[in-house]
This record gives C-alpha cells, sequence and structure tokens, in this order.
C-alpha cells in the first residue's frame, strides 16, 4: 500500500511511557461487584493478590500519526486526503493468555479480574493518548472534528488501513484476522479527522451513538440534549394496537416508550429501558424513526427495512405512526394453584367474599373465596405490567427514585383493579359482598403499592419504610371507591424477605414442625428459610433473571411457545413449547433443562465450558419462525452466576443452622418457576443438592395459598406474627461461608 505523505508531520509518535494505577472501582464495576455484593470481600482480597501479577504482564505501547485519509476507505463523507490522526493501542497478548488460563482451569473470580484488570488499563490507556494527541494538535495548529470508530462509523476493513497508516503492522507485527479483528485482543484504533479550528476538539467516544450496548464502560445519554430535537415542542404520536387508534403526544425528553408509559400503554422491558432486551417492539407506519445503535443491535436487517424499530431508544422529531407489536404477554402461564392443605376456619357470615392476592415481581395472581365455606370460587391472573420499567426489584427501585413511583404505583393499582372487577363479574356476585382483602408481595411490590419511598430499599443497610401488617380503607390504597372493603397486606421480615416468604411458612407449617424444613422460592431473587417452630433463618440472594428467561439470548417468559423442556439424543434435539405452541424464545425451566443436557451429552463440561465447534454462536435448539433458538456460552455464564446463588445460599444457611442434609425433614420448592422445573436435571447441574433428592416437594403459589389462609382462618394472623418473630435475617453480602461457597457451586455436578 501506497504510504501517503503525512499532515505537517513526518513520523510517527511511539510511546510506551504509561503510568497507570487500574481504577479498582471501575473494575468492580465491570464484573457487576458492588459493596452489596455476596462476595464483595473475597474479590477485594483476590483483587489485591492478582493486581501485581496482572500489571506485569501488560505491555503496552501507542502509536500516532498525523497523515490524510486513505483513499481504500474513502467515500462521499470522508475523501480522500482529508486531514487525518491514526491512533493505535494494545496492552500486548500476555495479559489474554493470563486471563485465559484461569477460566481454564476453573477459576472464573481470577479470570474476570484480570479481564477486567486489561480493559480498565486499555481504558485509561485512551485517555493518556488524548493528551499526547491535544499537544500535537497545539502544535501544529489544528483542531479535532470527530473521532471515527470501525464497525461503528467507519467499516472494519479500516482496521487494517489504522495498522498500515500508523505503522503498527510492521512496527508491532500486528495483523488482523479474516473479520478485520485486530490479532492482538487487547488492542483498539480509531482515526481522528482533523479540523482548521483549533478550539474543536472533539477527541472522546461517543458513548450515545455505540452499538456496545452492554458496554460497563458505558456513559450515561444526556437526554435533554439539544442535539437529539430540532425544537422543543412536543411530537404527536398515533398508536395502533388491536386496530384500535390512540393519539399521545411525545415530549421532547421522552423516548416513545416513556411516552406509552406515561399514558397508559403496556410495554414489557426487561431492561428497564436501555434498549438490551429488545423487548419493546414497535413498527413505523408513517413518519421517520431514526434507527439507533440498540436498533441495530437486536433487530435483523430486514426487520429495520420493514420500520421495527425499539420504543426505548425511538425519539420522534415530528409526527409518527407506530404499532404496538410486543410486550402484551397475554398467554404468560401463571400458577396459582398450590399443593399445600389450607386449614380453612368458617366464619358464621353467609354469601360474603374475600379476596386473596399474590403480587409478584412477574406475575399476579387473586382467588376469590367463599368466608363461609372457605372455598376459591374464582382464580385470576395477569403479568404485573411494572415490567415495563424492568424485570426485577432492583430496576423497580431504581425507577420509582429516578422519578418513576406514582407510574408504578398506578400501573399496580390499575392491575389489581381490573382484576377485582374480572372476579366479580365472572363469579356474579355483588362487589358490596366483599368483605376483605389480603394481599401478599415482597417488600418492594409493597413499597410501591403503598407509595411509599423506595430510597432506602437500595442502599445500605436496606431499610425498608414499612413491613408490618397494615390494614388500610380501599380508597386509601387504590384510590378508587370501587369496592368498600379494608385491605390487609401482610406481615415481612426484611427487604428482601418479604410477605410472601411469610406466606408460604405458614402454609407450610413451620412454626408447628419439630424438624427443621426448607422453603426455597427461585426467582430473580432466590428467597430461602430453613427452620421449625422454635427458630427460622431466612435469607436473599440475588440469582438474576436467568430463571424467568431474562439476560438469557434467546430468552421469554412463561409465555406460550416458549420452550420449557429439552432433552437431547445423540444429534437429536426434541423439545415440547408451553401450550403446543410455535417456537418463540426459551424460558426458564428450559434453561435448566438444556443446561443439564448439555453436560449430560459431553457438550459442555464441567466448568461450563461448550464444545468448540458451539462456541462462538452457541448450541442450536431449533430453528423457528423468530429465527434460530440457540444457547450461547454467555447463557451458560448466566445459568451458572444464578445457581452458584443458589446453591451457596442454600448451604449458607444449613451451616448457620448447624444441621446437616439429612436432618431436613422436608424441602418445599415453591413458586411458578419451581412447580414447572424438573428436579431432577435441578439436581443434576447443582442447583438443588443431591443430598435432598426424595426431600423436595413442588407446593407451586405458597403466597397466594398464604393470603387465602389469612382470610379464612382467625389464628393465621397470630401464626404469621409469630413466624415473623422467631425469624432471623442472614446477611449473605457479607458472609464468609457464602462467599466462598459461591465461587465453590460455579461447577456444574
Amino acid at each position: 500500500m501506497k504510504n501517503y505523505s503525512c499532515f505537517n508531520h513526518e513520523n510517527h509518535i511511539k510511546t510506551k511511557d504509561f503510568s497507570i494505577e487500574p481504577n479498582r472501582d471501575l473494575i468492580f464495576h465491570l464484573i457487576d461487584c458492588y459493596p452489596s455484593s455476596p462476595i464483595y470481600q473475597d474479590v477485594i482480597n483476590e483483587y489485591e493478590e492478582l493486581k501485581a501479577e496482572a500489571l506485569s504482564v501488560i505491555d503496552p505501547v501507542a502509536i500516532i500519526q498525523f497523515g490524510r485519509w486513505n483513499p481504500v476507505i474513502a467515500s462521499d463523507t470522508y475523501q480522500a486526503d482529508t486531514p487525518s490522526c491514526y491512533v493505535f493501542m494494545t496492552i500486548g497478548d500476555k495479559i489474554t493468555q493470563l486471563y485465559r488460563s484461569y477460566f481454564n482451569e476453573g477459576n472464573y473470580l481470577a479470570g474476570m479480574l484480570i479481564n477486567a484488570i486489561a480493559d480498565d488499563y486499555l481504558f485509561q490507556m485512551d485517555n493518556e493518548v488524548e493528551k499526547i494527541i491535544r499537544k500535537e494538535c497545539l502544535k501544529k495548529n489544528v483542531g479535532i472534528a470527530c473521532r471515527l470508530e470501525p464497525q461503528k462509523d467507519i467499516p472494519m476493513e479500516a482496521q487494517k488501513i489504522i495498522l498500515e497508516e500508523s505503522g503498527a503492522d510492521w512496527e508491532l507485527s500486528m495483523g488482523v484476522t479474516e473479520g478485520f479483528m485486530f490479532t492482538s485482543l487487547k488492542s483498539s484504533g480509531y482515526i481522528l479527522i482533523l479540523s482548521n479550528e483549533t478550539g474543536v476538539m472533539n477527541y472522546e467516544h461517543d458513548c450515545s451513538n455505540c452499538d456496545a450496548v452492554n458496554c460497563k464502560l458505558r456513559k450515561p445519554v444526556n437526554t435533554n440534549s439539544s442535539t437529539r430535537f430540532a425544537n422543543t415542542s412536543s411530537a404527536f404520536i398515533d398508536v395502533v394496537q388491536n386496530d384500535k387508534i390512540s393519539r399521545i403526544d411525545c415530549k421532547p425528553d421522552e423516548s416513545i416508550k416513556e411516552a406509552l408509559d406515561r399514558q397508559g400503554f403496556y410495554m414489557s422491558a426487561y431492561c428497564g429501558g436501555r434498549g438490551t432486551c429488545g423487548k419493546c417492539k414497535i413498527k413505523l407506519e408513517n413518519g421517520n424513526l431514526e434507527v439507533s445503535s440498540q436498533d441495530k443491535n437486536n433487530l435483523s436487517k430486514e426487520e429495520l427495512e420493514q420500520g421495527y424499530r425499539l420504543s426505548c431508544k425511538a425519539y420522534p422529531k415530528s409526527y409518527c405512526k407506530i404499532r404496538l407489536i410486543s410486550g402484551e404477554e397475554k398467554d404468560f402461564e401463571i400458577v396459582s394453584d398450590s399443593n399445600v392443605n389450607i386449614n380453612h376456619q368458617k366464619e358464621n357470615v353467609t354469601e360474603n367474599y374475600a379476596i386473596a392476592v399474590d403480587i409478584g415481581t412477574t406475575t399476579i395472581a387473586m382467588s376469590l373465596v367463599g368466608l363461609e365455606s372457605g372455598h376459591n370460587v374464582e382464580t385470576y391472573t395477569t403479568v404485573n405490567k411494572q415490567r415495563a420499567y424492568g424485570a426485577d426489584v432492583i430496576s423497580r427501585i431504581q425507577a420509582s427514585n429516578n422519578g418513576k413511583g406514582i407510574l408504578l404505583r398506578s400501573s399496580i393499582q390499575k392491575d389489581l383493579l381490573e382484576g377485582f372487577r374480572v372476579l366479580i363479574a365472572k363469579s356474579q356476585i355483588n362487589k358490596l359482598q366483599v368483605k376483605k382483602i389480603a394481599i401478599a408481595c415482597n417488600t418492594t411490590m409493597e413499597h410501591l403499592l403503598m407509595g411509599y419511598s423506595c430510597v432506602t430499599l437500595g442502599v445500605y443497610p436496606f431499610t425498608p419504610v414499612n413491613i408490618k401488617t397494615v390494614k388500610k380503607e380501599f380508597r386509601e390504597v387504590f384510590e378508587s371507591d370501587y369496592l368498600n372493603a379494608p385491605v390487609i397486606l401482610l406481615p415481612g421480615i426484611s427487604t428482601y424477605v418479604g410477605a410472601d416468604i411469610v406466606a408460604g411458612l405458614t402454609v407450610c407449617n413451620f412454626d408447628q414442625e419439630d424438624a427443621p424444613c426448607m422453603l426455597i422460592d427461585l426467582g430473580t431473587n432466590g428467597e430461602m428459610a430453613i427452620g421449625q417452630k422454635h427458630k427460622i433463618l431466612v435469607s436473599s440472594t440475588a440469582a438474576g433473571p436467568a430463571f424467568e428467561g431474562g439476560n438469557i439470548s434467546c430468552g421469554v417468559g412463561s409465555v406460550s411457545g416458549a420452550i420449557c423442556s429439552v432433552t437431547i439424543d445423540e444429534n437429536n434435539v426434541n423439545y415440547q413449547t408451553i401450550g403446543k405452541k410455535p417456537v418463540v424464545g426459551i424460558c426458564g425451566t428450559g434453561v435448566i433443562d438444556i443446561t443439564s443436557e448439555l453436560m449430560k451429552n459431553n457438550i459442555m463440561d464441567e466448568t461450563g465450558l461448550l464444545d468448540e465447534k458451539y462456541f462462538d454462536h452457541g448450541f442450536v435448539i431449533c430453528n423457528s419462525d423468530v429465527g434460530s433458538i440457540n444457547f450461547t456460552q454467555k447463557d451458560i455464564r448466566e445459568m451458572q452466576l444464578a445457581k452458584a446463588a443458589v446453591r451457596a445460599g442454600i448451604e449458607t444457611l444449613l451451616i448457620r443452622y448447624g444441621v446437616s442434609y439429612d436432618q431436613i425433614n422436608t424441602v418445599y420448592l415453591a413458586g411458578g418457576f419451581g412447580y414447572k422445573i424438573n428436579i431432577q436435571k435441578a439436581i443434576s447441574i447443582g442447583l438443588l443438592p443431591e443430598a435432598l433428592s426424595g426431600k423436595i416437594k413442588a407446593i407451586g403459589n405458597s403466597s397466594l395459598a398464604g393470603a387465602v389462609q389469612y382470610l379464612t382462618n382467625k389464628d393465621t394472623k397470630n401464626r404469621m406474627e409469630h413466624i415473623v418473630a422467631i425469624s432471623k435475617e442472614i446477611e449473605l453480602s457479607n458472609d464468609k461461608d457464602f462467599n466462598r461457597l459461591y465461587v465453590e457451586n460455579m461447577y456444574f455436578n
């Protein structure tokens, strides 16, 4: 390739003079480890031991070459001979070899830390290189118009040009792969367009226009940026849903999804509007919506051409017409049944009723029960539409603290009022016959329903506003006169062990047991308890959303068409879907099955490493109308984190209670996920202990069953308060045994 003459500069600038101290806070952020994380102290200890080893193998080099735009990548926008600057940085291959060696040994924590140290170092190198470039620009009396990065702004082929123009190809023996990736993994390169305006220094990477939506170094987007809108007036949007057209307004600082949320439309969004889950899809039928980097990441080229966009990243500048495509989740499979005996105590009231409610993070279940008979008259289930603000309680807490508390409260009020109306209409009773309502829910859901502040829920020491039994008039809770019945919110134990667990402990008779039992509720938070009538220990561990299909590449909730069970026989993959409908993705029980079957068939080893031929693109379960359904190495990683947290929590409670597995009488597996799970496959991957096999009983919705029992048995109020009184929470975040067991249980065995 011809070496084009440099712009006022004869030779490139090469430097190895970097004195960079790793940023521990940033490194911990890269691996999602915070002071509240369960292994925080262990990670600190491991980091201190590894830091020197990592720094010893980092070999930083930066090469800067002022020149002109190479004609090979010339375009109408950037023409040949445009004044440019080529920048290449690397920290060498030894650091990559080091963290890979730890991963291969099964030491995931060490591998993740060294990988994060490498990323942090390269990030800080960029800041140091910027200082050098700014000084050179001042010398040359030029400015920087913009920064262009391969794949995001210019073709990937530009990586090869950067090496050749900077001289890094011959100076560092650096090359590119067939896909134009640098042969040294921990390297980066970009091109700066130079300007005659010396005061312009647009050097920084633009996170708002970057495809790397999951990057932990990503800076928040300034939603009030004046460049987003040509003017400051609202845009009107016509929304088509079920062939009905509604007109809404979208403020200048709002995404379409935020406008929809504000005006009562429901769009599911596991990621809470960060543009990573792809669940809030809309179709543009008229007008214009720019294609965002998140659109490119989640939607196919064909979908983009057809007008599909993610509503959370769509900012209209003028009128447009959209059709809602996803997010209704009408066919969500919700468990309202339970396999526990409820002790009904008849009241001498004829033809009066009560409503029991279970508010889960994902779903809502209700039962209309006869106060005289104690029997279930009618059941209602629906999705908790607060999912529009994120799949887990942390997302909801953050949304509430960011000014959306009123919207979250309104959402759950609307869901519950709709449920009450349906129950009464279907059972054909007079609403005046409803005499009381009992609600069991986790602590965050209670705070959002009652309009309590969530500020203290998300920061240490995680203090709730109120978790005692609450009795309020219907109007106070729902801001409606639809019913005239008192509303009782059942008591909880702590911020992360709420009334839903107390309800489960009650119907499982923990307060009457002589031998210790366990209750495990598997979900985004893995809540668990161990105990008997004199003493109960409870805890909660952040399992993540993998059990509910979240953070899984083809993951979905328990909706019709979700793959819920899988067997692999040699090369044949057999699967079943919910409702026997066409495949739409993989739900939580399917994730457990696939993981178990991959290990059973030696497609994945006990460390979670996929066979080499599946490593890049994952194991194909099937091809469907929605595309190829793959289970990837990243998905396995999500499963590892979830199952390690749950298993470590179980074993920590056993240690703290001072009992062994053989002393446990019964293990009650609560919740919809536990009700549907293949227990033997859960044991085979180490999610549940082999030693408890034969003692595990899936009981379904014990939270709703507890609320029903509260309404139909006068003794239940005192029993629940007794259970709260004898319960003690074990904080796993700073528990030494939990930290150790969490790392040990990363293995599948």
